[in-house]
């Protein structure tokens, strides 16, 4: 039996291990980046890889996205963090996913800036939720101000990104590039 580019479970599996790589090419290239010195947040990260996880979602599906999403994830928190980032990027990963979908259900009529910056909200309002289970609620719920200030700057940049990057993939996905 030969295997085609044409099955769809190949192309499905080729798509979703090349986003995956790409989600952790960007992860990484954020730990190693000193995003302290210009936002002094602790914990603070741009998000870089929530721009593959979004372009997976409205380019592949909205499962491929969550596979993209989760197995980055865990694979970041096993290499390049601990227990408590794997648990902070697992709980803000999924309020961000949820975020997602439920624009997507409700078929809400967001570009990609408005849709990065409240995914990016969800993802900062789900590490303020894991924050306030380790450190107590009085000093997570006092950063929560500053993150959602950063969501909005670095979402709508990153939303920006990804209108440009959609219109790109969009166009090679139909092979007219």
């Amino acid at each position: 039996m030969s295997i085609s580019w044409r099955d769809n479970r190949v192309r499905r599996l080729t798509l979703d291990a090349a986003a995956l790589a790409l989600a952790m090419g960007l992860s990484y290239l954020e730990f190693l980046l000193p995003i302290a010195a210009v936002v002094p947040l602790p914990g603070f990260r741009l998000g870089l890889a929530n721009l593959v996880v979004m372009l997976a979602f409205y380019l592949l599906s909205p499962l491929d996205a969550a596979i993209v999403s989760a197995l980055r994830i865990l694979l970041s928190g096993l290499l390049f963090g601990s227990a408590v980032s794997l648990y902070f990027s697992a709980l803000g990963g999924l309020c961000s996913y949820l975020v997602l979908l439920l624009l997507y259900c409700i078929r809400a009529k967001c570009s990609f800036v408005g849709v990065s910056i409240l995914s990016a909200s969800a993802h900062n309002a789900g590490q303020i939720i894991a924050a306030m289970t380790l450190y107590g609620a009085l000093v997570a719920r006092s950063y929560l101000p500053y993150l959602l200030l950063a969501s909005i700057f670095y979402g709508g940049a990153l939303g920006f990104l990804c209108n440009l990057l959609f219109a790109r993939l969009s166009k090679m996905e139909e092979g007219r590039v």
